[in-house]
């Protein structure tokens, strides 16, 4: 076969190399591949390529058909069309060009190859009339010059031209599209097998009849008139057109749409016109139903893809477009493989067979990535369109957008653990308030008794009401912590700053705890420092807060400390402007398993069945709400047999 050469004139690049791979592996040479008009027609001048695949609609001051308008007045180069309009008019002015074939955007492979097909033979019918006329002028030449010449040689002539008819006859009878010849009366004087096929008109009936009857119809229909008009156009040689789509009428009165190229011969001295017909019913149909496909598809509440067997999309509908952030004209050509790219190649292929082999089932969850980057978890199931020979040939993949029910999911989660740990704070609370509430409780009534019933000593009387006293301030400072803990989760705390002395404040701090004997009585040395003179140490914040987390992180350094000192105070650095408070014990310490619970309300490092230390285990969960209340922050430096320091910075703005 011949190579024809093809110009591409396409200003979306995507389409461009789609149509130029495809052609170059169908064997054609693709001479060019330009993006606007005016390229296509310089292109056109120095090259003349034998076919033309124009877009309508291109990114320059002139159309594609401005382009053609233009091209054809100098060439008469077969020309396919690429639109994605549906605008009438445009349809319209793209006709009068009579273009060799459409392509609608988005085209399949299949409607490529066979549009090429057809310009291709056309191409090929064409250059054989014209060969057969110029051979039949070169015929009718030499016969004269042999009749002239000699007399004797007109029987071997007139055996040479039957012959040749024969070979014509033979020809035209295996062609594939209905080949008719007419005079310039429009009688049909040829009519080949493949025009008896599309038409249902036997030659032996067809013959001397008027090439009217194929364009007459009972109905009043403007398509009949134009195929009237351009039959006696052709009869008075004012056909300009390479090609020309009518509605024609069979003998059955069946009407079907036709492709017909015309071109006018003068045969012994007698005009004719020589019409090739192909019947594009079908194409035209398979164009109606791809389009019906494609409206309902983008109606569709779910996405809607089909790819080749390599994995390259060509077709997507709008929910799925829109589904990873893709437009239509980006997402043809491209890869499926690259939408989920978390995934390996045999894995994804895996996934999709699986989808493939599901009945109603609700498919595999694949993490497809947007064109923002963001991972959008889908449901896919998918159907394999197989070849002749049961190998897969198209996959057409329908996917859900799950993110909502993701999101669901993990509400659900989030809040089945949310009550699992409120059940399981509520529990603790009950079990370490027994606990706490009772111990005091037993020493007051206790000791009470004694002193109500039995005949005591003056100084076990005061031993006892010390007891009694002590065992008090117990339970306030437990009735006192619950009451912080429900006041700072209702949100209703405010924070009221003044300006205060911060070494008056750390003063008093430290003769609370020295003079203490709850806690001078364990024998371990407090002290605070701070690194501001009296007179520079103003400082805005609420006081009695600051005060209040101080306190609570001094009781725990002396609770759980039985040696050494305990060392507290602030650190100011003015290059920075920042104030760091801080508190730091030679206790036990703390291993690092457990630092993310000390915050915890009713969280205490010896938790459990037996602990070494009272209270509610509700001191550090204050400290943590209240700073939090105070937009600051806390840290923990610790490790067991090496104490522990907390530091804490505030927002004092």
């Amino acid at each position: 076969m011949a190579v024809f050469n093809v110009l591409i004139v396409e200003d979306e690049e995507v389409n461009a190399k789609i149509l130029q791979n495809f052609l170059v592996e169908k064997g054609y040479a693709v001479m060019g591949v330009v993006a606007t008009a005016e390229s296509a027609i310089n292109f056109v001048v120095s090259h003349k390529p034998d076919i033309i695949i124009m877009d309508i609609m291109l990114a320059s001051v002139l159309t594609g058909i401005d382009a053609v308008n233009i091209i054809k007045e100098d060439n008469d180069i077969p020309v396919i069309y690429l639109t994605g309009s549906a605008n009438k008019e445009i349809i319209e002015k793209a006709k009068d060009t009579h273009p060799i074939g459409y392509l609608i955007k988005p085209f399949s492979l299949l409607q490529l190859e066979v549009t090429m097909e057809m310009v291709v033979e056309k191409i090929q019918t064409d250059r054989e009339l014209v060969k057969y006329q110029q051979y039949l002028e070169h015929l009718v030449v030499e016969r004269t010059r042999e009749l002239l010449a000699e007399v004797k040689m007109h029987k071997d002539a007139r055996q040479y031209a039957i012959e040749n008819e024969l070979k014509l006859s033979a020809i035209t009878t295996a062609a594939n599209d209905a080949i008719i010849l007419f005079d310039e009366f429009g009688r049909i004087n040829f009519w080949n097998t493949a025009a008896e096929t599309m038409f249902k008109y036997p030659q032996e009936e067809i013959l001397n009849q008027n090439i009217r009857v194929l364009f007459s119809s009972d109905n009043d229909n403007g398509d009949f008139a134009k195929g009237l008009e351009v039959i006696q156009s052709a009869i008075d040689r004012r056909f300009n057109k390479n090609k020309v789509e009518l509605i024609a009428t069979r003998a059955d009165g069946v009407e079907l749409t036709v492709e017909m190229s015309i071109a006018n011969v003068d045969i012994e001295g007698d005009a004719n016109v020589v019409c090739i017909v192909r019947d594009i019913s079908q194409r035209k149909a398979y164009i109606k139903e791809i389009s019906r496909f494609k409206l309902i598809a983008d109606l569709a509440n779910y996405g809607l893809a089909i790819t080749d067997e390599d994995g390259n999309f060509i077709y997507a509908n709008r929910y799925f477009t829109n589904l990873i952030d893709y437009s239509f004209e980006d997402i043809i050509g491209d890869s499926f493989f690259n939408i989920a790219p978390n995934y390996k190649k045999k894995e994804l292929i895996k996934y999709v067979n699986e989808a493939s082999s599901l009945s109603g089932g609700e498919g595999r969850e694949v993490i497809f990535v947007n064109k923002q980057k963001e991972e959008v978890p889908v449901l896919i199931n998918s159907v394999i369109i197989r070849a002749k020979k049961n190998q897969p040939e198209y996959y057409a993949v329908s996917v859900i957008d799950i993110r909502e029910r993701k999101v669901y999911e993990e509400n659900l989660l989030r809040a089945k653990k949310t009550a699992e740990e409120s059940d399981k704070m509520k529990t603790a609370f009950l079990s370490t308030i027994s606990h706490e509430l009772r111990t005091p409780l037993n020493a007051i009534i206790g000791f009470s008794e004694l002193m109500r019933n039995s005949a005591i000593e003056e100084e076990d009387v005061k031993d006892f009401n010390n007891e009694i006293y002590k065992s008090g301030h117990l339970l306030l400072s437990i009735v006192e912590d619950i009451l912080d803990v429900s006041v700072l989760e209702s949100k209703t705390l405010k924070v009221i700053p003044k300006d205060f002395s911060l070494n008056n404040l750390m003063e008093k701090l430290c003769n609370k705890f020295t003079y203490n004997e709850k806690y001078s009585d364990k024998g371990i040395g407090i002290e605070w420092v701070g690194n501001l003179g009296n007179g520079e140490d103003n400082y805005v914040a609420d006081r009695s807060k600051i005060e209040q987390i101080f306190v609570k992180l001094l009781d725990n350094a002396f609770k759980f400390s039985e040696k050494g000192n305990v060392e507290f105070g602030y650190d100011y650095q003015k290059s920075e402007k920042n104030m760091t408070f801080y508190v730091k014990d030679d206790g036990m310490g703390i291993v690092e398993s457990k630092l993310n619970d000390i915050f915890v309300s009713f969280k205490q490092v010896d938790d459990g069945e037996i602990r070494a230390h009272d209270g509610l285990g509700l001191g550090l969960s204050i400290v943590s709400q209240l700073i939090e209340l105070m937009e600051g922050t806390i840290d923990i430096i610790s490790a067991p047999d090496k104490g522990t320091m907390f530091k804490f910075l505030l927002n004092n703005n």
